[in-house]
């Protein structure tokens, strides 16, 4: 599992939470609050359905997108 803090370059510029695992799903926190899940899609299918570091990542970058258009998400 990776996490990593995440601030937002624009709007009120909060900074969030990112928890994502190697099966490719992210969680989005503010403070204790869980904003958002979901899963990158394109690496978490695939003929090569074992956890990794790569499904991790990919998981991460979709994270910080849904940040950057605050995707399912309100800014408090």
């Amino acid at each position: 599992m990776i996490s990593a803090e995440y601030t937002r370059t624009t709007g009120r510029s909060l900074t969030y939470r990112i928890r994502a695992d190697d099966w490719g799903g992210y969680r989005i926190y503010l403070g204790e609050l869980e904003l958002a899940s979901g899963r990158d899609t394109l690496s978490a299918h695939g003929s090569h359905r074992a956890p990794n570091k790569r499904k991790a990542i990919g998981a991460m970058h979709i994270a910080k997108e849904a940040i950057e258009s605050l995707r399912f998400m309100r800014e408090f």
